[in-house]
């Protein structure tokens, strides 16, 4: 096992849907200091950082950045005062972090210290003060793709009021709309080879893919490959989202406490990661050979005792594959 520091270990039984039956251990993420538990309001948006061998999350409640050192198992925090933070990305040649910060993009110097860290990029879904930028990650090419969400009370969001954008280098003064309405843009990656955009809207249960079209950056022929509510999950919706070496995708379902492994090719689900908290938000690979799977969770309105911890996936016979950064010369000068 690696140095990163875990509270629990748990040889775990999922639910197969294929014939296989698998083994698997989690862990649950402690703080550096104690054997507690390391709990989160609302924890999103992980990303490993294969440079500092490190996992970049938010707690996008409490307005906080978070990276986790892998080696030490120390969390180190960064709070934004400006308002609720819920993506991170990595920036290509830059020690700046992308991050979405209500409904703009920002670029984050750690080591400045308050709001003035950020550096405005660009802003979406202007006079619609009460939306959020949800969900974004960076395509091959190194554009930054990226949803909002309408207003929110509770865990209900007004339908149809948001919006997916896709911004470069080039076009960041005026993002680019791709998908137009929506209601709550979350997982997003693509296929090995860069020809299939996978997407989710999560009030449809749907897991979606697009032709994708990675030089001019534009998508089409929108399709379903799995509707999670005809698989025992009709009060779930699915969230964040990856793919690993296989070009299989795993998916968060939130309200459902599931990870689910899904191939794309023949659209079924191979298996189901069971979870001892239902708010389940996000999944990222990670860790010195991107075999174990972070997976973030929520405490937001949950009274189960784990909810809000990060949890990692072990021994699934799975690896990741880098995820890719959001390209802007020069960012560190911006």
């Amino acid at each position: 096992m690696s140095t990163l520091k875990v509270l629990l270990i748990i040889a775990c039984f999922g639910y197969a849907f294929a014939k296989n039956i698998q083994h698997h251990k989690i862990s649950m993420v402690s703080t550096s200091d104690s054997n507690k538990a390391a709990i989160f309001t609302h924890a999103e948006s992980p990303v490993w950082d294969d440079h500092s061998q490190s996992l970049y999350f938010v707690d996008a409640l409490q307005q906080n950045v978070h990276r986790l050192d892998y080696f030490t198992g120390k969390i180190y925090t960064k709070h934004i005062g400006y308002g609720q933070v819920n993506v991170i990305s990595l920036v290509e040649g830059s020690n700046r972090l992308l991050v979405a910060v209500r409904a703009a993009l920002h670029f984050l110097d750690w080591n400045v210290a308050g709001d003035a860290a950020l550096r405005l990029l660009t802003t979406f879904d202007e006079g619609l003060p009460d939306n959020l930028i949800n969900e974004g990650k960076a395509d091959s090419n190194g554009r930054f793709w990226a949803g909002t969400k309408g207003p929110q009370s509770g865990d209900d969001v007004l339908p149809d009021k948001a919006t997916f954008y896709s911004i470069s280098q080039q076009t960041f003064k005026n993002p680019q709309i791709q998908l137009r309405p929506v209601s709550i843009s979350n997982g997003l990656t693509w296929s090995l080879n860069n020809s299939v955009m996978y997407y989710i809207d999560s009030p449809t249960q749907k897991i979606e893919a697009f032709d994708f079209d990675p030089i001019n950056g534009e998508i089409s022929g929108r399709r379903t490959v799995i509707d999670i509510s005809e698989y025992g999950y009709e009060d779930a919706i699915p969230d964040g989202m990856t793919i690993d070496s296989r070009g299989h995708l795993w998916v968060a379902i939130m309200f459902g406490g599931s990870v689910l492994h899904i191939d794309p090719d023949s659209r079924t689900i191979v298996y189901a990661y069971k979870l001892p908290v239902t708010r389940v938000t996000s999944v990222c690979w990670g860790g010195p050979n991107l075999d174990e799977l972070f997976v973030t969770t929520s405490k937001s309105h949950s009274k189960e005792p784990l909810s809000g911890a990060i949890f990692t996936i072990r021994e699934t016979g799975s690896y990741g594959v880098p995820m890719y950064r959001f390209r802007f010369d020069n960012a560190n000068d911006y």
